[in-house]
């Protein structure tokens, strides 16, 4: 059952309300006099002609005790009131649009109250008082308040996925796309979908992960791996905000907000012509960039507690002592934040509750130029090496997993179709990994 304040003096307004809200199960606490004495409901209803004098004083002791309260003022004639400041209430109405409006507008504060209660829960996540976390977060707030499309860069590891559920946190659907684990000849069927018999094997009509996200925001990672193929009907939808399913004769509208996100610079990507420009400036509406560990050791230590309070057993205090921290900050962090977290795990599971010492700490301090890797003499033969560490990777991991491909794709962060099409991209015949196991 929903709870709401409501202050009036008894009128046939009031009367209206609490019939109507009692017929919907709600539970109304009835309030005569401006004074609060209790804690607040989620959702206050303000009758301004109640208390002509004491409405500002009164909904601003509201909102500076009840921050996260929405609150909905009416009166007979709300121009009497606009010397009230409008940052003291959510929603102000008319007598008349009360009684024509009243549970739709109360849906409304219910709505906007939930996407406030997300919003702090995903900006809880974004760790760090440095000044480059504090930018991020002044913009990260602005792009929630837009639709335009978003383009996060940003090395791996430095939590391109938490800014994006950040800036979605208003839409119920939130829809992920891992651009380097879809093959090419799949790409237009899985982003946009296709009807029956479209081709060989499409014995059903199946709706893309576009027109899955209608109403809602879809994060593109990695677009980076996109093929341009791919990229020229990604280039139609933000322009038209419409699809055409593989097979289909007609185009259908979609409403959907963008994210993108890449770990790869894609002005040289531009150049070298395996971006396409224009796609970039449709993307790069509202740019973050977001800046390696390494550039902010200041958040180092908020970061380290944030994850030890995370994955610390209940009841089991840890602290990390100066020498720990100033190991953890003399650190580089090729491995940025998705680093400093398994680090930190990997402590916790190995140490016993109480002070964190340095040597406590398990960090890999073997510098990067020490590591040998062959040198390539084309660029499709690095492109291969790098497949090749791919696929000796991939096969690890399953290995490590008992053969199973479920476990290993959870493991990952990934959804275990992806696994599987990232696995026949590659070439890995997933058999012969469990039969070599």
């Amino acid at each position: 059952m929903s709870s709401i304040d409501l202050f009036s003096q008894d009128t046939d307004t009031s009367s209206f309300i609490l019939d109507v809200l009692s017929s919907v199960n709600y539970a109304v606490e009835m309030h005569s006099s401006p004074s609060i004495s209790a804690p607040l409901s989620p959702i206050v209803i303000w009758d301004l002609d109640s208390f002509t004098a004491e409405n500002t004083a009164a909904l601003t002791n509201i909102r500076m005790q009840h921050p996260d309260t929405m609150v909905l003022v009416y009166a007979e004639d709300p121009e009497r009131y606009a010397k009230i400041p409008n940052n003291l209430f959510d929603i102000i109405l008319s007598t008349e649009a009360v009684k024509l409006h009243l549970m739709s507008k109360l849906a409304k504060l219910k709505e906007i109250n939930s996407a406030k209660t997300i919003f702090r829960e995903r900006m809880s996540h974004l760790v760090g008082k440095s000044e480059a976390m504090q930018r991020l977060r002044k913009t990260v707030e602005r792009a929630i308040l837009h639709t335009g499309p978003v383009l996060i860069q940003g090395e791996s590891g430095v939590g391109k996925d938490l800014i994006a559920r950040a800036i979605a946190c208003v839409y119920d659907k939130f829809v992920t796309v891992n651009c380097s684990a879809i093959p090419d000849t799949l790409f237009e069927s899985e982003l946009f979908g296709h009807t029956r018999g479209a081709f060989t094997g499409a014995q059903n009509e199946r709706i893309g992960l576009f027109e899955d996200a209608n109403g809602g925001a879809i994060f593109l990672d990695e677009i980076g791996d996109m093929p341009l193929q791919a990229q020229v009907k990604l280039l139609r939808v933000i322009q038209n905000h419409e699809i055409r399913p593989i097979g289909a004769n007609r185009t259908r509208h979609v409403d959907v907000r963008i994210i993108a996100a890449t770990n790869r610079d894609l002005k040289e990507e531009i150049r070298e012509k395996r971006f396409r420009e224009d796609l970039y400036y449709r993307l790069n509406v509202i740019p973050m960039q977001l800046s390696p560990l390494r550039e902010r050791k200041e958040d180092i230590e908020d970061l380290a507690n944030y994850f030890i309070h995370q994955y610390a057993p209940a009841g089991e205090p840890y602290r990390l002592s100066p020498e720990a921290l100033q190991k953890l900050q003399d650190h580089s962090w090729p491995g940025n934040i998705r680093e400093l977290e398994n680090t930190i795990q990997r402590t916790l599971c190995f140490t016993d509750p109480g002070i964190i010492k340095a040597e406590d700490l398990q960090i890999d301090d073997a510098p990067v130029a020490e590591k040998k890797r062959p040198v390539a003499n084309s660029y499709d033969e690095f492109r291969e090496m790098q497949f090749e560490e791919e696929r000796e990777f991939l096969k690890e991991t399953i290995r490590k997993c008992d053969g199973s491909v479920s476990l290993a794709a959870e493991k990952l962060g990934m959804i275990r179709t992806a696994l599987y099409n990232r696995l026949g991209r590659l070439g890995i015949n997933v058999k012969e990994i469990k039969g070599s196991h």
